[in-house]
């Protein structure tokens, strides 16, 4: 059985809550949730807090490349704290299915785009462009802040038939949301094979399956062939400057560049990578601690 989510839990002495609870949220797309042990007393007692004992902080990430990263960055912020327990437990689809789904709603992202879960009803307001979405198990529902960071810059920066490379798709949200904005066409890859399939149904969901080709694999700058348009790459800041060689080989001259999964505190160094390949920034853009990075190769 596939799973979807990983829930992580950190179990940390109660003088260590808030500094735990702050490094937990700084990696969850969808929150925190802090659980302190208790005595169940009765139905007309209710329930007593067990003091002193160790308090469990949770949050859940998703089973795909960017959710390995944040892991990744939780662990080596836990190294300073080595009395706090840290376990992973998969969420597996059935649950998801009948557990998760009424979490998610409609997404406005400020432009035109909106994200609509698939088994929700919705009527489309006047030249509002509607993505269709089941995330399965793949990042990408229009709820984490650097999805929606990116659905508001395609808005402004795909132009009619352009060719669109879309760096860890995840659920194919972002390929989904360039055809239906006007791409020619877009090449769509992803780390995760399963990530890789749940795309290649969004596509199908949404009629655009004809003009987006889905693959599972990394991107090697041996194999990029012709040049894109815009590129966009919303996986991590380290991922993203591993990625800056094929992104110079993939971007054309003058054409774009829009990085995401990227927090504020590391724009920076994204920047400065990039500029070593000849990259400009033309925008950033932030929510909440998020960032979405707009660049334009020279030439």
């Amino acid at each position: 059985m596939t799973h979807l989510w990983f829930e992580i839990t950190a179990k940390t002495p109660p003088g260590l809550v808030d500094e735990v609870a702050d490094l937990v949220r700084a990696v969850s797309p969808g929150g925190i949730a802090i659980e302190e042990p208790v005595d169940i007393l009765g139905p007309e007692q209710g329930f007593r807090v067990r003091g002193g004992e160790p308090v469990a902080i949770r949050c859940y990430l998703p089973s795909s490349e960017l959710g390995a990263v944040l892991v990744d960055d939780l662990r080596r912020a836990m190294e300073a704290y080595p009395s706090v327990e840290l376990s992973a437990r998969p969420i597996f689809e059935q649950d998801w299915a009948v557990s998760w789904r009424e979490f998610f709603g409609v997404v406005e992202t400020g432009g035109r785009v909106v994200v609509v879960p698939s088994w929700v009803e919705h009527e489309a307001a006047p030249g509002q462009i509607v993505i269709r979405l089941d995330p399965g198990q793949a990042f990408g529902t229009g709820h984490h802040e650097t999805t929606r960071l990116c659905l508001g810059m395609l808005d402004e920066v795909v132009r009619p038939g352009m060719r669109v490379l879309d760096v860890g798709t995840g659920s194919g949200i972002l390929a989904i949301a360039a055809v239906k904005l006007g791409a020619a066409e877009v090449d769509a890859i992803d780390i995760d094979p399963v990530a890789a399939e749940v795309a290649i149904h969004n596509c199908a969901v949404n009629g655009v399956d004809g003009r987006v080709r889905v693959r599972a694999g990394r991107l090697e700058p041996e194999e990029v062939g012709a040049p894109y348009d815009l590129v966009v790459s919303n996986i991590s800041p380290e991922a993203n400057i591993g990625l800056v060689p094929a992104f110079e080989r993939a971007v054309r001259p003058g054409s774009s560049l829009l990085l995401s999964g990227v927090l504020e505190p590391d724009v920076g160094r994204v920047v400065a990578a990039c500029a070593g390949a000849g990259f400009v920034e033309v925008a950033t853009r932030l929510e909440r601690d998020w960032a979405a990075i707009l660049l334009r190769r020279a030439g």
